[in-house]
């Protein structure tokens, strides 16, 4: 349940006439002036998006708020934290992937590249931290993204994780040379599967010149193919 706050302020007048400011009202840093969610508020909204994954929308139901009540608080927040000196300090591996930001208008255009903070925090697990979006997926959006960052930062990474998409393996060809290229799990094991549809489609139309029907024993450990051995019966 959400707490509300009800804060009778004191107004205070300056009777001196040499004073700026005539009347002035108490500061206090349970919430800035003229504030409608405390201090406390704001940072566990602001953790929340970015820690959960989630939409504005869901810490204002919470806090029996509106959407723009919400944003309007955490806005500056962020854009705060965006500014901090020290907020791309010890960041040593990346990831980077696209991610469709808008799904309207023609096919590729809501499409931007995610950055993404791949350092083991003290506890030794991955920040998974995101760090950036850049419009567009091209190798050019992503290298302009590590060019803006500065050379102190691209430095400093040691290790990149990407998927097979050419255009970031240039970039990170042209941007950070030295560092060592990972290919993610999920691809690794989509591309392997791709490799395993690919042979049984040949094999099959070696042997009937044509896709096996439904009830075809080789089509039919289509899926036993790609299943782990852990999980295979004897």
């Amino acid at each position: 349940m959400p707490v509300w706050v009800a804060w009778r302020k004191r107004i205070h007048r300056c009777r001196e006439d040499a004073c700026g400011v005539t009347t002035f009202s108490e500061d206090h840093e349970l919430a800035a002036p003229r504030g409608k969610l405390t201090t406390r508020a704001i940072a566990w909204a602001v953790a929340q998006l970015r820690s959960h994954d989630t939409a504005v929308s869901a810490p204002a139901e919470m806090l029996g708020v509106a959407w723009n009540t919400v944003w309007d608080a955490v806005a500056p927040a962020i854009e705060d934290q965006l500014a901090a000196e020290d907020r791309l300090a010890g960041v040593d591996a990346l990831s980077v992937d696209e991610h469709v930001w808008r799904h309207v208008g023609p096919p590729g255009t809501g499409l931007v590249t995610g950055i993404v903070d791949h350092s083991r925090g003290e506890d030794g697990r991955p920040r998974a931290r995101l760090l950036d979006l850049v419009k567009d997926r091209t190798g050019a959006a992503y290298g302009d993204g590590l060019t803006e960052q500065g050379t102190d930062f691209t430095g400093g990474i040691l290790t990149q994780m990407l998927d097979p998409f050419h255009g970031y393996a240039n970039a990170i060809r042209d941007e950070i040379s030295e560092v060592i290229t990972v290919l993610d799990a999920f691809h690794v094991v989509k591309l392997g599967g791709q490799v395993v549809d690919e042979v049984s489609r040949r094999v099959q139309q070696d042997t009937l010149d044509h896709r096996a029907p439904a009830g075809d024993p080789f089509y039919g450990i289509r899926r036993t193919l790609q299943v782990g051995a852990e999980h295979l019966t004897p």
